[in-house]
């Protein structure tokens, strides 16, 4: 059983991939805690949960995201996985540097 609450209302198509972000960390959490969750729920755990990096010196907000996902730089998924980063008050600013070359420092 898993105990994690969560609802994003918005663009159905995109809110499951939110909620799906959400409970991935949330099951992630609760078994490094030492607690176990259902085997129907067990897919939770494989999740990849990486999202694109914004943009230098940004971190990602929904006016940005959207942006990018209207424009189709962004998947359904992607965009999801952001908003429930962005309203789980996880997005950081991406510390890069714009003339850092690939490889190097």
């Amino acid at each position: 059983m898993l105990a994690c609450d969560v609802e994003f209302v918005g663009l159905p198509s995109v809110d499951k991939f939110a909620v799906e972000y959400a409970l991935s960390l949330c099951a992630k959490s609760s078994t490094q805690k030492g607690h176990t969750i259902d085997s129907d729920q067990q897919y939770l755990l494989t999740l990849d949960l990486k999202i694109p990096e914004a943009k230098c010196g940004e971190a990602w907000d929904h006016e940005s995201a959207k942006a990018q996902y209207r424009t189709g730089n962004l998947s359904k998924k992607e965009y999801g996985y952001i908003v429930a980063n962005i309203d789980l008050g996880l997005a950081v600013v991406n510390e890069c540097s714009p003339n850092r070359v690939a490889g190097g420092i």
